[in-house]
């Protein structure tokens, strides 16, 4: 039994290694194909990212090489300029011109601070009036409010000028 027996296994054993090498050869050599692929695809996008790197790196050479600071620097300078020139355009054009540059502008503020505190006033319900006699100095006071009605026509007249 053991010479035979030690054939006999021998045999079986070669014959099932032979067996799962057939059965695992297809799926061994696939997966190599796979792994292969996906190098070669990795190393072409490698080589297509390279070239992209290339391609972009001589087009900022040659842009580079276009401009000189010099160029910059004066295109700067003009920049500048036109900018001065228009705030200096904008200030004479925000200056008064004519009669409006007569005018102080405080003392238009006080004036038409004035004025509104008169509509203020006119717009105001006035209090009911008592029947008593009234003293001479209310009298005067009465007739204020019409000497400022006064006033404030005759001012318009002159802003009209």
């Amino acid at each position: 039994m053991s010479r035979l027996y030690k054939c006999w296994r021998r045999k079986s054993v070669f014959f099932r290694k032979k067996l799962l090498h057939k059965s695992k050869g297809p799926r061994i050599i696939q997966k190599l194909r796979t792994k292969m692929i996906i190098m070669l695809e990795n190393a072409k996008a490698t080589t297509d990212t390279v070239d992209a790197l290339r391609s972009g790196s001589s087009a900022v050479k040659a842009i580079h090489q276009s401009l000189s600071l010099d160029d910059i620097e004066n295109a700067i300078e003009e920049a500048n300029e036109h900018t001065e020139n228009m705030k200096q355009i904008q200030e004479l054009l925000a200056t008064p011109v004519g009669a409006s540059a007569d005018f102080d502008e405080d003392e238009l503020e006080a004036e038409l601070e004035d004025l509104e505190e008169e509509e203020l006033d006119n717009e105001l319900p006035e209090p009911p009036q008592q029947r008593t006699c009234m003293e001479p100095s209310a009298r005067a006071a009465t007739s204020q409010p019409a000497n400022d009605l006064a006033e404030v026509t005759k001012l318009q007249a002159e802003m009209a000028l």
